[in-house]
């Protein structure tokens, strides 16, 4: 399904890698927090929930922290009638015996997740719960200041002639540019890493002052090829791999409306993932969910232009100008260059889009395979099946939180292993890349 010639993914095994980090320490700190989520829901929503299930729920979590901090094997996932379940043990099959501090880092996170899911849906009265959610809303709600600044920059700059349709000044590619990064650097705020972040904490990666001091902190940016594509092919459909809910699920609506407002698209088609999904993942109902919370002036008011942009919002909503989709793959252990293979429909929808922007860290690591590609790497290479006539057009917005990286130039790389010791610029978040393949 991948190049022979393509570098090996990364382990939990690499010392003093993110991944070793993640499954050392991360992974049972989100298992824990997952606990007291379900304890939480016992304690206040007995009536909906079966305590006695959730009780078990807790246990079957209990024993998994305890199986990632003892290093235990991943055990085959049980059959629960899905048809995914084939696919993961298959694939854990084929790497062979290995424990949780030993795996292929991707594969194992997306394992994790599923697994998860296999406890909560195996008990009847919590099928459907998203164990998430209340993370989720919290992070929005933490997120307030930052909504209400950049609705009312979006709403200012919509009254512009150079935001009209068809603009394509110089100063339209400037509101682009705005646009685009607040897209990118609303992927800082993620659940999975943010686990202990105070409200405080959480409004210092936003606003949009912060949006403006990431732009020196871009270490591959093909932000003005980016544009010239879209200006050439305005008005089609522009499909988003969303990535986290809440404050970045905000800004990507934003960045939805302003492409259909500008008229670099004619529609948007929003992707999402079917179960709960990496602590804070886009779900179907995290979109009406926000939505509705944005026009509550209880939490969001500023003179009416957070519910006023929510509307705006809505209304793209109700017109299937701005619509959600589901497909399984982006649930499954397989990198997106197995996708020709297992999710050929997939492929053959996202060829007919304009083009397709990939969320965050995870699906850039799905889009590279999470191998261990010299940073210098072209993005179309390490694309691999994706880039090209047999794939699709891709842009990826990402803030850099994992080992891989692609696409840095040698003089920059170079300057990033002094300013950042131990190449912390690819994992710490500050850092970001705004890669196009359109070949």
């Amino acid at each position: 399904m991948v190049s022979a010639t393509s570098p090996s993914p990364i382990w939990t095994s690499a010392e003093g890698s993110m991944a070793q980090a993640t499954a050392k320490t991360r992974w049972p700190v989100i298992v824990q927090g997952m606990i007291d989520d379900v304890q939480q829901t016992i304690d206040d929503d007995s009536d909906t929930r079966n305590a006695k299930e959730g009780l078990d729920i807790i246990q079957e979590l209990q024993a998994l922290k305890e199986n990632i901090e003892g290093d235990a094997a991943l055990p085959a996932l049980p059959e629960d009638g899905s048809s995914d379940i084939m696919g993961y043990n298959a694939q854990l099959a084929s790497f062979g015996p290995m424990s949780w501090h030993n795996c292929p880092w991707l594969f194992a996170e997306c394992y994790l997740y599923r697994r998860v899911h296999a406890i909560i849906s195996g008990a009847p009265s919590w099928r459907g719960y998203d164990i998430f959610a209340r993370a989720k809303l919290s992070s929005l709600i933490s997120s307030k200041t930052a909504v209400q600044e950049l609705s009312a920059r979006y709403m200012s700059l919509s009254t512009v002639d150079a935001f009209n349709n068809n603009d394509r000044s110089d100063f339209a590619y400037t509101i682009f540019v705005e646009m685009t990064q607040i897209a990118l650097w609303g992927n800082a705020t993620d659940l999975s890493l943010l686990t202990a972040a105070s409200p405080d904490q959480l409004e210092a990666i936003q606003g949009r002052k912060a949006i403006e001091e990431g732009q020196a902190r871009i270490v591959s940016n093909d932000m003005a090829d980016a544009w010239t594509y879209l200006s050439a092919h305005a008005g089609g459909a522009v499909d988003i791999i969303l990535d986290n809910a809440g404050f970045e699920l905000f800004t990507d609506l934003l960045y939805s409306l302003y492409l259909i407002d500008s008229g670099l698209a004619g529609s948007v088609r929003l992707h999402v993932k079917s179960m709960p999904w990496f602590v804070s993942d886009v779900n179907p109902h995290d979109i009406p969910i926000l939505v509705s919370t944005l026009s509550d002036p209880r939490f969001f008011d500023l003179n009416g232009r957070v519910p006023a942009l929510a509307a705006r919002i809505q209304r793209l909503l109700n017109e299937g100008r701005i619509v959600m989709e589901e497909h399984p793959f982006w649930t499954t252990g397989y990198d997106f260059q197995c996708m020709p293979a297992v999710a050929p429909d997939l492929l053959g929808r996202l060829s007919t889009s304009t083009l397709v922007v990939f969320k965050g860290d995870l699906n850039y690591r799905k889009l590279v395979r999470d191998a261990t590609w010299p940073y210098t790497t072209p993005f179309a290479e390490a694309l691999g099946p994706l880039a090209g006539p047999k794939g699709f057009k891709i842009l990826a917005l990402r803030t850099n939180k994992a080992d891989v990286c692609v696409g840095v130039d040698e003089e920059t790389v170079r300057r990033l292993k002094v300013q950042e010791p131990g190449d912390n610029w690819v994992k710490n978040g500050k850092y970001a890349v705004i890669s196009l393949s359109v070949c």
